[in-house]
């Protein structure tokens, strides 16, 4: 009898020239390992703390950070308690939440100033208002940023919210905006992934980093990193990452690969 080969059989083989990227970093002394979360390791889901990383990829995650000379991070929008929350990592796993704020490896997290805090609720405020004309719309409250979500909204409800809420930025200054999957994030503090990865790959002195993310921010970290790293995107759509995948079952077939990878002599 003939097998056939289905969608799935193939997202558990990484094609080329993708598979000889990661064979090459993958013989680098010293690596550092990052992933977004949603949309990479958590299929998008409407309600954000819903999310879960597809079963396994966190212990991929884990085995992979159990090796010599590996690094291992997830660089987030999220914020870092909402991060500590929904994965199942264990230290030295590194968590990066708020688009680089916050560092599970540095708790002491920054807490706002006067004037941030004043720019934070007079945002708050205004938005409140947006939200009255549009119930459905939902912002999401970090320490450091507003993000109006829009997901499960239709196109007409959606378009109408980021509207509205676009006017409202009009009358605030000091925020840096960013616009991602039916999210638009307002932070009163910012660092950016591109800038934490950097950061992290100068303190731990690697040699090569590989970035794995689906979103705009993503986009903006793929265009900072250095020619020696590997940056991989997930799904449809234009981008800069030298690599991509399809969907989230891909990254975990490249979590494995790259964990046998570096397993072996």
């Amino acid at each position: 009898m003939t097998g056939r080969t289905t969608a799935r059989d193939a997202d558990q083989v990484l094609a080329e020239p993708l598979a000889g990227a990661l064979r090459q970093f993958a013989r680098n002394p010293r690596i550092l390992v990052a992933m977004d979360f949603d949309g990479t390791l958590a299929p998008l889901v409407d309600e954000p703390m819903d999310a879960r990383a597809l079963p396994g990829s966190e212990e991929l995650l884990n085995r992979l950070c159990g090796l010599p000379d590996t690094l291992v991070a997830i660089v987030s929008g999220r914020a870092l308690a909402d991060l500590l929350e929904l994965t199942r990592l264990t230290e030295p796993v590194l968590l990066v939440g708020s688009h680089g704020v916050e560092r599970s490896s540095d708790p002491r997290a920054l807490s706002p100033d006067t004037t941030e805090q004043a720019r934070f609720a007079a945002l708050d405020e205004d938005l409140a208002a947006v939200l009255l004309d549009h119930p459905r719309a939902r912002v999401e409250r970090k320490p450091h940023s507003l993000v109006l979500h829009t997901r499960g909204l239709s196109t007409q409800d959606s378009e109408a919210a980021v509207h509205a809420t676009q006017e409202v930025l009009t009358r605030h200054t000091g925020l840096v905006v960013t616009p991602g999957k039916e999210v638009l994030e307002m932070a009163t503090r910012h660092v950016g992934k591109g800038a934490a990865l950097l950061d992290l790959a100068a303190e731990h002195e690697v040699d090569s980093m590989l970035f794995v993310g689906d979103d705009v921010t993503d986009e903006r970290a793929f265009a900072m990193l250095r020619p020696t790293d590997l940056t991989v995107k997930v799904g449809p759509g234009e981008t800069t990452a030298r690599h991509r995948v399809a969907n989230e079952i891909q990254v975990q077939t490249l979590l494995r690969t790259l964990v046998e990878l570096r397993s072996a002599p």
